[in-house]
């Protein structure tokens, strides 16, 4: 199986500088070889720690199972047999039950905190649960359902909770109020930055609509008024941190504009934001976001977007001409070491 140029790299470079100490345990060792991006060797070993009955590799097995935005080309060779066998208990059912479920019927309370969290419900208890077992990025689903079908009691209280995570605050505050036209994507732009915004303005609509859903909904040009402001938002936002990384690492002096580029092909600023540990108790988030794996989560994410006829990756249709050369150049490799 070949991996791309980059990908090789980042992981070479790892082993030289943070090699796996033999002191360590082997669920520690597992996770420094899945922060490496080393799916081949860390999956297994984490996969015969949970069949031994290690509960926070089940955790983790069964988070990375549901909530991994960048599948590698190992994950993604495995098909349904080879991915059952890491993932899934060894049972009688047909498919194995998932270490997530097998965890809460155990009584693990945060494996059953973690399976409520894809419940479409409005649950402003499970998510005061969640943070209270320090899993604040799993958050992220329960607080757009309630964003999205709560009633506006729900909306203001979670909106005046200091445990709401910040870059969430745009979502909740566009259906809190009587929304505007692309209203998603203007309070994203008011939440990322100071200055007013006239929601009568051409190029702020089309700045909103690109943060509302990326790529070929809004304005790409470099001559928008609120570019340099959206571009300063991802390089210096501790959300976007791998993007900025990623980008200044490999395009130098345009990694503004690579930024941009990911953001595009992400779906705009609400899928951006979501670059997160899969298991916060195990992996804090700050340690995520400096990991190589979040870099590789940037590019297979890119790398495997598609368009809404799914006939083509979206780095590939029309409207990606206008995006950064060495973001595409950069997506374009990733997606070599897939074929």
């Amino acid at each position: 199986m070949r991996r791309s140029t980059l990908v090789a790299l980042m992981i070479a470079v790892l082993a030289v500088i943070a090699p796996v100490a033999k002191g360590d345990t082997p669920l520690e060792q597992a996770v420094t070889l899945w922060l490496e991006g080393d799916d081949e060797r860390a999956l297994p070993l984490l996969a015969e720690l949970a069949a031994d009955g290690d509960a926070q590799a089940r955790l983790l097995l069964g988070r990375i199972e549901t909530a991994d935005l960048g599948p590698s080309p190992f994950r993604q060779s495995l098909g349904r047999k080879g991915s059952r066998k890491l993932f899934r208990q060894k049972d009688l059912t047909a498919f194995g039950r998932s270490w997530l479920l097998v965890e809460a019927k155990g009584g693990n309370e945060l494996a059953q905190a973690l399976l409520d969290a894809k419940r479409p419900t409005p649950d402003p208890k499970l998510i005061a649960q969640l943070n209270a077992l320090g899993e604040h990025q799993a958050t992220d689903y329960p607080t757009r359902i309630v964003a999205l079908y709560g009633d506006p009691e729900m909306r203001g209280d979670l909106l005046a909770d200091g445990q709401l995570m910040q870059d969430l605050k745009p979502y909740l505050s566009y259906l809190t109020v009587n929304p505007e036209p692309r209203g998603d994507g203007l309070a994203a732009l008011r939440h990322i930055q100071p200055d007013p915004v006239d929601m009568n303005s051409d190029q702020a609509l089309g700045m909103a609509g690109l943060l509302a859903l990326g790529l070929g909904y809004g304005d790409l040009s470099v001559d928008n008024s609120w570019r340099p402001a959206v571009e300063n938002w991802l390089m210096t936002s501790q959300s976007t941190r791998p993007i900025a990384r990623l980008c200044s690492d490999q395009c130098g002096a345009e990694a503004p504009n690579c930024a941009f580029a990911f953001l595009a092909l992400f779906g705009g600023y609400f899928e951006v934001i979501r670059i997160d540990s899969p298991l916060e108790t195990l992996i804090p988030q700050e340690q995520f976001l400096d990991s190589p794996r979040a870099r590789l989560m940037v590019l297979r994410r890119a790398a495997l977007a598609r368009t809404e006829t799914n006939l083509e990756t979206l780095v590939d249709s029309a409207p990606a001409a206008k995006l950064s050369t060495c973001a595409t150049d950069l997506v374009r490799q990733e997606q070599q070491s897939y074929k």
